[in-house]
């Protein structure tokens, strides 16, 4: 009989012990499950269900009361709950990128070169006789006329050389009129009519070189053009082949570019060509293939191609640098998209395809270049838009963010869109 106290004391601390337990459980289940306005009274009381099941579980423990969940781990715990646990992740950063759209079109191939324009029609004008310069009638940038009067060079000996001439070739005239008589009167030989014949022959030569050589004092344009540069001035002694003038005419010019042998049997006459100056490398003239020459430069192994520009305007000038492209081949109806839009990773190409507000990295095949455009035989349709600005922070999924091109970026594309 004296051991069934000490198993009921037993039983009584486990009870307690139970008890204690399942009002701390009620306490926080009451604290999840609060009501709307509870909740905007965060420091009301448990629910008297709760608090009555505590205290009396408490009450017959003999325990002391539990005190009340706070009203801040209360708000925690309800948003856990609904979270289903988990901690909240800041919000993917979208990464800004300019975007431009697969378009189909036309694409050249070409053959590129750089040269320096000269006028078809040029000429160094050069003295043909020895003499003081008297006049200059042109300066540098004047336009003149076929046949004008540029300068004179001193005429008196030419002059007085002519006048003998003219003179001696009167008098042989007349001699030889007077053996003609004679000879018709049988009173001169065939000999002596011969000889006066010759005489004359040879005078009236004589006064033509007196007459050209008088001419070549007047110095005049032999073509249509302007007055590229003086070599000479008033009262300067010059011989015969000194330079006295530079004429070239602008308005025609071409260049002449030399490409290799293997390059240059795909050109052929009236092909077209475009030339961009250097001044303005955006500008780009139109020209043609004027004729490709028949002999390779056995020194450097290439082929000279002349190429005529027409109708240029004031852009270029005689001796000013170009940048010349020959079309050689033409691709059409195909895929192309800005060159920038290209990935290249090892032995593969790569483009960021946009797909919503998200990107897919997709392999593509690229096919002919040309300029700032490149075709793609295979990986991307017309309309597929894809990054051409900000790829090096993209992988696959990566969301994205389309901002507008610079002013300045977007009229340099307008001045390369596809035709």
């Amino acid at each position: 009989m004296r051991g069934r106290p000490r198993l009921r004391l037993s039983i009584s601390w486990h009870a307690a012990r139970l008890a204690i337990l399942a009002g701390i459980i009620a306490a926080g289940l009451a604290a999840g499950c609060d009501s709307p306005e509870r909740r905007d009274n965060p420091g009301a009381a448990a629910p008297d269900s709760a608090r009555a099941a505590a205290g009396d579980s408490l009450g017959r423990a003999g325990s002391d009361s539990v005190p009340a969940a706070k009203p801040g781990r209360r708000g925690a715990l309800e948003r856990l709950l609904r979270r289903g646990g988990k901690e909240p992740r800041a919000e993917e950063e979208r990464v800004p990128v300019e975007l431009a759209a697969t378009e189909l079109g036309d694409l050249p191939a070409f053959l590129s070169s750089t040269t320096t324009l000269q006028a078809q029609d040029f000429a160094l004008i050069l003295a043909k006789i020895d003499g003081e310069l008297r006049e200059v009638r042109v300066e540098e940038g004047d336009w003149v006329r076929r046949g004008q009067l540029l300068a004179l060079i001193d005429d008196a000996a030419p002059r007085v050389a002519a006048v003998e001439a003219a003179a001696r070739l009167r008098a042989v005239e007349l001699d030889r009129e007077r053996v003609r008589a004679l000879h018709e009167q049988q009173l001169a030989s065939d000999k002596n009519l011969h000889d006066v014949d010759a005489q004359h022959a040879q005078a009236e030569a004589l006064n033509k070189g007196a007459e050209l050589r008088l001419s070549y004092t007047r110095v005049v344009a032999p073509f249509a053009g302007q007055i590229t540069e003086r070599f000479a001035g008033v009262g300067q002694t010059v011989a015969p082949g000194a330079q006295l003038f530079a004429l070239a005419d602008p308005d025609t010019l071409w260049a002449q570019i030399h490409l290799p042998e293997r390059e240059a049997l795909r050109l052929g006459p009236h092909q077209e060509v475009f030339l961009s100056p250097d001044t303005a490398p955006d500008l780009e003239l139109p020209a043609r293939v004027l004729r490709v020459a028949p002999t390779v430069d056995a020194r450097t192994g290439t082929v000279k191609v002349t190429c005529l520009l027409t109708g240029h305007g004031p852009a270029v000038r005689p001796g000013s640098f170009v940048r010349v492209r020959v079309a050689t081949d033409l691709h059409r109806g195909v895929a192309v998209i800005p060159q920038r839009a290209l990935v290249p990773e090892g032995t593969r190409t790569y483009v960021f395809k946009a797909v919503a507000d998200s990107v897919i990295k997709t392999p593509v095949v690229v096919g002919l270049a040309s300029g700032e455009h490149v075709e793609i035989a295979e990986g991307l349709r017309a309309g597929d838009r894809v990054v051409t600005v900000g790829h090096g922070a993209l992988k696959t999924g990566s969301r994205i963010r389309e901002v507008a091109a610079a002013p300045a970026e977007i009229a340099r594309a307008d001045s390369h869109r596809l035709p």
